[in-house]
């Protein structure tokens, strides 16, 4: 591909790692949801679509692209989960990397067993299950070990993943204290650094972080974050997200196999004039602030990071209605704010 109109071109890495997530929809609320997952939430992806881009996936990379099935809460509705797992082992669409899960389902050992056991046998390689104070609001932690135990014996310990392991051997269930101390729990174990401070992260926690003058930010560009991690997600609607920052849209698939490779290559191609993206790009959110103030955004005294930063330009952008192409789904920056 000629590059001769980019004096400086910043090669966008080929997505060899992608989540597809199934649906937006979650048994929990999580205070640090920053794809503002939960039960309200009906956007599912159907499994046609699913396989499509799974394919589109595969084909748009030259050494494959590793999957992994997320939400939302994919168990949600198992069958569906298990039908496109064995859709896609039918039809050559291996390896599955994993399937992501907070375990609310977990409720029966033969449960566990049985379902953990037919992912097994339709090709899933990793079972990754959530757990941290903010998941234990709305899952009982036992449901976590039940199914960790039977995961580790049925996989093998290099095929369970946990995120966390320090949470599952010491945590408890958070629904049972009262909100303030929770709150503060939440805040203290956000300090520690995990959490991505998007969506539903950016309006609870991190307002309550320590935190620092927006020109602190300066010169924090987000090349590596937005084109060179090789991480995207895809929600139900096809919308394609960088992997660690919900709202903001590379493109979107549709129904041809060979839109996502497409997508990829526009993105390659004009990535540098793109609004938003560019800024964000080679000058990191700091950079967003001058076309913000322009539009009414005031800044606040101080931000938890360069994301809640980011986070509060874009979503000013949104209210204002700027920038529909590049930022959406439009009602997460709304749902966040609830």
């Amino acid at each position: 591909m000629a590059r001769g109109r980019r004096s400086e071109p910043m090669p966008v890495k080929y997505w060899s790692f992608a989540g597809l997530m199934l649906t937006y929809w979650c048994n929990a609320r999580c205070a640090s949801c920053y794809l503002c997952c939960g039960p309200d939430r009906t956007d599912d992806m159907s499994i046609d679509r699913a396989l499509a881009i799974w394919r589109g996936l595969i084909r748009a990379c030259p050494h494959g692209c590793r999957i992994h099935l997320s939400g939302g809460e994919p168990f949600g509705d198992w069958p569906r989960l298990l039908e496109l797992c064995c859709a896609a082992r039918s039809r050559g669409l291996e390896p599955l990397e994993k399937v992501e899960t907070n375990a609310f389902w977990a409720t029966d050992e033969a449960l566990v067993e049985e379902r953990i056991g037919a992912l097994d046998d339709a090709g899933m390689i990793t079972l990754s299950i959530s757990t941290d104070p903010y998941h234990q609001q709305y899952v009982p932690i036992e449901r976590v070990r039940l199914a960790a135990r039977v995961a580790e014996r049925i996989l093998g310990p290099q095929r369970l993943q946990v995120r966390w392991r320090d949470w599952l051997a010491e945590g408890f269930d958070t629904a049972a204290l009262q909100p303030a101390e929770r709150l503060d729990l939440f805040v203290r174990y956000a300090a520690g650094g995990r959490d991505r401070l998007n969506g539903r992260a950016a309006e609870i926690l991190a307002p309550r972080l320590p935190a620092w003058p927006p020109e602190s930010f300066a010169d924090k560009p987000c090349n590596e974050a937005l084109l060179r991690s090789r991480h995207v997600h895809v929600d139900p609607q096809g919308l394609i997200m960088p992997g660690i920052c919900a709202g903001i849209v590379l493109g979107t698939t549709g129904p041809d196999e060979d839109s996502v490779a497409e997508i990829w290559r526009r993105l390659d191609d004009d990535h540098d004039a793109r609004p938003i993206l560019s800024v964000l790009v080679r000058a990191g959110p700091f950079g967003l602030l001058d076309e913000a103030r322009q539009s009414g955004f005031v800044p606040k005294r101080a931000y938890a990071g360069k994301c809640h930063l980011c986070w509060d330009i874009r979503k000013h952008f949104v209210w204002r209605g700027l920038h529909a192409d590049i930022l959406g789904p439009q009602w997460l920056y709304a749902d966040a704010a609830k």
